[in-house]
């Protein structure tokens, strides 16, 4: 049986106007997926208003949620790509913003460049057997790859917090030097489903350590995929190419795959 669940999406300007060229695709080829349960669309409260949303979102249980709370901020470095504190900002998203507004047994992320292709029954009920915590795209590697080891040293740091982490021995997964990634099996969370409960623990867990609507890292799916691997959590890996998704990496590409699933 597959438990019911809510769209979780996260915009800035740039992925609002990603997000007008994937929904039709998404309505198109998976209209039961997509609106027949809730949407939950957080803003960039700095670049996007409301109204712009609700021009691209057509859908009949949408709640669109302020992002972030006032008088939150995210330091990083700009010129960076792992620690540019606009993506810190967004990610952190989808580990806070799930906790104060989904009220159904499990989330699902599908980011703003993924079309939707094939047809609408596509999510497998066997996912769900055993309630895992996690279910994702199957993935091989971490980046930066000192992720892991910094989250190792999280919970070490905040043991008297963390106890729940700490009963589990750290993951250890150590980069080979001079590598850029840590190969490892994951999930990647472009196309993702999460348990919710399991997410607001995460995000009191994140609270208490690092702040208001923080994270101990940067990722959202690295954080939560650390946790319940850590704490021997059910994770699912699985092929979401072959149930009717793709995952493009430049606008280009997302129009062009837009392009032939509209026609």
């Amino acid at each position: 049986m597959i438990p019911d669940y809510t769209t979780v999406v996260g915009v800035d300007e740039r992925h609002l106007k990603q997000l007008a060229m994937v929904w039709p695709t998404w309505k198109r080829h998976k209209p039961k997926t997509i609106l027949e349960h809730p949407m939950v669309v957080f803003y960039d409260r700095f670049q996007v208003e409301i109204g712009q949303i609700k021009n691209v979102i057509d859908h009949p249980r949408l709640t669109t949620v302020s992002w972030p709370p006032e008088g939150v901020g995210y330091e990083g470095d700009p010129n960076t790509k792992w620690y540019n504190p606009r993506r810190y900002m967004m990610l952190a998203g989808y580990v806070h913003v799930p906790r104060c507004v989904v009220k159904t047994p499990y989330w699902f992320k599908i980011d703003t460049d993924s079309v939707a292709t094939g047809n609408d029954d596509w999510i497998n009920p066997e996912w769900f057997e055993g309630e895992p915590a996690i279910i994702g795209h199957a993935w091989s590697f971490t980046k930066p790859p000192d992720q892991m080891l910094k989250l190792d040293a999280w919970v070490e740091k905040h043991s008297n917090k963390l106890s729940m982490l700490g009963a589990f021995p750290p993951l250890n997964l150590t980069p080979n030097p001079g590598a850029a990634r840590v190969g490892h099996k994951r999930i990647a969370s472009w196309c993702s489903f999460f348990d919710t409960k399991f997410t607001e623990s995460c995000s009191r867990l994140a609270n208490m350590t690092c702040g208001w609507y923080q994270m101990p890292v940067p990722s959202q799916d690295g954080f939560l995929w650390y946790v319940a691997k850590r704490m021997r959590q059910g994770i699912v890996r699985t092929n979401m190419k072959k149930r009717g998704w793709q995952c493009w990496n430049s606008d280009k590409n997302v129009r062009q795959a837009v392009e032939k699933a509209m026609i």
